[in-house]
């Protein structure tokens, strides 16, 4: 039973003598898991996420933010050694690191790509840019794992997290210093379960002596368990062990690559596993990629629809405030318009402005639809919501979808609305706020004014042209499904020509130029399910879906 993962390395042999005996996890997770009545079976865990075989196309994306906590300017760990650390992070995870071909001959065919990219955020949470590291200088000479576990991410002494279900948080900082016996702690990482997902405490901590160095593999190993994958001995017990059913049973961790017929459990043991504490790890195994990915597509699915990397990302709008904030009951709990469905997220502590543009749905230039704005718990709150569809950066007058007065609590309030027929294509924002107004305060809808009370939402729009391959007059247009691809085939031939394809969530797979009058997409490599392909073909937008049955 593990929940969160520490991971102990002697000082002078950093990946040579891991303390077998001594590992902070049980106690950290069972304080954890007491303090919250919880209880999580994570071979159980695994091995459902491993049979559901969610692997899916394309690269899957993960937006970083670090959190240096530093003491003396030495621990001030410089911008090349987090580089550093993400390009050996996205080496181990894309099957690009250089020791990847030493994996003994009898583990080689269960090696896997697990596909994940992990960039330093572009984008902060208020939409402003970013270079995804925050420096923190903190009174604390050093953080105690057991006794200060995540003292490092709150203030006084810490940096707090950036909203952790779009951000992977990696706070680095001095966790060794104090250490007596010869023993230090490189890193540990909660795991996605018993609701750590989205906590203020939920990502990484890294040592900045001992999980830093160059070509070190302790973030590589905690982000396996942020992304739910146990220690291959699990509880130390050969079997379950961590559920995974390609990863050879052990009942201990391995520190040395010396004896390549170590066996444990009456088996070969497969100390290559990232997840071990070998000082040769360089793989992760197919089933540990699936669950990974199952963990991705689902409780933290919203790291893949952040925009966080995106560069000039974000709402563009004015920001405002509001003195009393959400604290009267007056906050947006809810915002729906096409596949844009955020609902039950407002409270009475929540923030006065939140930017969620990595939410977002596509209009069509003179099509008609209908925003649903939930209110909070307050009865008499001024409701309205905007779209910038000149994409100018302000919120005009013409730009209102619609406003009313609410008279009950968490009251739905919708206001229907065409897109004009000369709003601008591409990524533009729609604004939704709650505000109650004080004395002074405008009783008109305002995008910009400064309540006394209220809360500010802001989501993503993509506005297209009107024409979609099923509907392009004068063109004809024919998409065929065969076996391991798709024919799309104009009748006209394309000067200027891109195309994309995204899944059912809006996240870009691949991006290519076609041939002048057809796309050809392979999909044998697609996870079954609805895909759509977006072509710009001299200067107009068009759109199709096509289906992938499963093999």
């Amino acid at each position: 039973m593990k929940l969160i993962s520490t991971l102990l390395l002697a000082v002078a042999f950093p990946w040579a003598g891991i303390a077998q005996d001594h590992c902070l996890s049980h106690t950290l997770t069972e304080r954890w898991l007491q303090q919250h009545g919880k209880h999580v079976d994570l071979a159980q865990e695994a091995a459902l996420l491993e049979s559901q075989g969610i692997r899916g196309g394309g690269t899957l994306t993960i937006p970083v933010v670090v959190h240096v906590v530093w003491n003396t300017a030495a621990e001030n760990v410089p911008d090349l050694v987090i580089t550093n650390i993400l390009d050996q992070m996205n080496d181990d995870y894309q099957a690009l690191n250089s020791d990847y071909g030493n994996v003994r001959p009898v583990f080689a065919p269960l090696r896997a790509n697990a596909n994940i990219d992990f960039c330093l955020a572009t984008v902060a949470p208020d939409g402003s840019a970013t270079t995804g590291i925050v420096r923190q200088q903190t009174t604390k000479t050093w953080f105690d794992p057991d006794s200060e576990t995540d003292d490092m991410k709150y203030p006084p002494y810490g940096s707090s997290a950036w909203n952790t279900n779009k951000y992977l948080n990696i706070w680095i900082c001095d966790i060794s210093s104090g250490a007596s016996g010869g023993l230090v702690t490189a890193g540990y990482a909660y795991l996605p379960y018993g609701g750590m997902v989205g906590s203020p405490i939920d990502g990484l901590v890294l040592d900045r002596s001992y999980g830093t160095g160059l070509g070190d593999r302790t973030a590589t190993h905690e982000v396996g368990h942020y992304l739910g994958l146990d220690h291959p001995w699990g509880d130390g017990n050969c079997s379950p062990g961590d559920g995974i059913s390609d990863t050879p049973a052990t009942n201990s961790p391995t520190y040395s690559c010396s004896n390549t017929s170590l066996m444990k459990c009456n088996t070969l043991t497969q100390y290559e596993n990232f997840m071990d504490y070998s000082n040769c790890t360089m793989m992760f195994t197919n089933g540990q990629a699936a669950v990974m990915t199952g963990v991705l597509n689902g409780v933290r699915s919203q790291l893949l629809t952040s925009n966080a990397c995106q560069g000039g990302g974000g709402s563009t709008l004015c920001i405002p405030t509001s003195a009393q904030g959400t604290s009267g009951g007056d906050f947006v709990d809810g915002v729906v318009l096409g596949s844009i469905n955020h609902t039950g997220t407002g409270s009475t502590e929540g923030p006065t402005y939140n930017d969620y543009t990595a939410f977002s749905t596509n209009l069509d230039r003179n099509n008609s639809y209908t925003v649903q704005v939930t209110s909070g718990e307050y009865e008499q709150d001024l409701v309205a919501a905007w779209i910038d569809f000149n994409q100018n950066g302000n919120l005009e007058a013409s730009e209102l979808l619609g406003n009313a007065t609410t008279s009950a609590p968490f009251e739905v309030s919708s206001f229907t609305f065409t897109v004009p027929g000369n709003a601008v294509p591409g990524n533009t924002v729609l604004r939704a706020r709650v505000v109650y107004p004080a004395d002074g305060e405008p009783l008109d809808p305002d995008p910009c004014a400064n309540y006394t009370w209220g809360e500010t939402e802001d989501y993503g729009i993509v506005i297209n042209s009107p024409a979609s391959i099923d509907a392009a007059q004068g063109r004809s247009m024919q998409l065929s499904t065969f076996q391991d691809h798709v024919l799309l085939e104009w009748g006209f031939t394309a000067k200027e020509r891109h195309a994309m394809v995204v899944d059912a969530s809006g996240r870009s797979l691949e991006s290519f130029v076609p041939d002048a009058s057809q796309a050809d997409i392979p999909t044998g490599h697609l996870a079954p399910g609805v895909y759509q392909l977006i072509l710009n073909l001299d200067g107009s937008r068009f759109t199709s879906r096509f289906f992938v049955a499963g093999k």
